[in-house]
């Protein structure tokens, strides 16, 4: 633990930069496993848990974006490397966003998967319902949703990807996953990511339902020194789906800004 109170784990060397990676809503840090694998051999990694996922415990305040991006600014500066590369997935791309926006001297690079800067009104309408009928009716709510998170061949190919994040998700805290849906919702970076400076990499499933290739497009559009690449047969899941191709980009990236 940090004085954040986060939950963490590291792993690489410490003379190397470090890399900290930031889950999606309702996963854990351990759905990283195989990015740090593959990091460690050159970096110091740090994987976290959000406030109220895996091993951390719920937040004393509201869960906003913002108040999230607080946190994990914390446990950056507890590690005192200054500046780190920022990997964010989905729920944890929008803290990571929100982070190089507020924080821009705490962040080296910044990697998005599956994310969004913002979303149509309909889209917000779906989002809110999502976490609505979640608060209502518990976490079995969210069970058929879960899915359409992966490409359409992947549950018949990796029955144990979907059996996974079936069970993290019934175990977790309603209120938390609810409130976090709201503000995925409300959420809209798009007039503030000309701010964002640092070198980025924006990686996206063609399959992905929730944040499809254009929802990248719009971040590859607003951030000045962006690069996109969209993977083959993944959807939103794509960290897990695509771990080899993900490494691949995702490695290739960090040693090129690094040099």
């Amino acid at each position: 633990m940090t004085s954040s109170k986060l939950n963490i784990v590291t792993g690489g060397p410490t003379e190397g930069s470090t890399v900290i990676l930031i889950h999606a809503v309702g996963l854990d840090l351990t759905y990283w496993d195989r990015q740090i694998e593959a990091l460690t051999a050159h970096h110091h990694v740090v994987a976290l848990d959000l406030p109220g996922h895996g091993r951390s415990s719920r937040a004393p305040h509201s869960g906003s974006i913002v108040d999230l991006a607080r946190d994990v600014v914390m446990v950056i500066d507890d590690l005192g490397s200054l500046p780190v590369h920022v990997v964010g997935h989905s729920f944890g791309g929008m803290v990571a966003q929100q982070l190089a926006i507020s924080y821009p001297d705490r962040v080296r690079s910044l990697t998005l998967a599956a994310t969004a800067a913002t979303f149509s009104d309909e889209a917000r309408d779906y989002l809110r319902g999502h976490g609505s009928a979640v608060s209502a009716q518990g976490m079995r709510a969210a069970l058929p949703s879960l899915p359409l998170s992966f490409a359409d061949r992947t549950p018949q190919r990796r029955p144990d990807l979907l059996d996974r994040l079936t069970k993290t998700i019934l175990a977790m805290d309603p209120d938390v996953y609810a409130a976090a849906w709201a503000e995925i919702a409300d959420f809209d970076t798009s007039d503030r990511l000309s701010s964002i400076r640092c070198p980025s990499l924006l990686l996206v499933g063609d399959e992905d339902r929730n944040t499809p290739p254009d929802a990248s497009a719009v971040l590859a559009q607003g951030i000045r020194a962006a690069a996109m690449v969209v993977i083959a047969g993944t959807s939103h899941m794509v960290p897990m789906e695509a771990a080899d191709r993900f490494n691949e980009e995702l490695t290739r990236f960090l040693r090129t800004v690094d040099a």
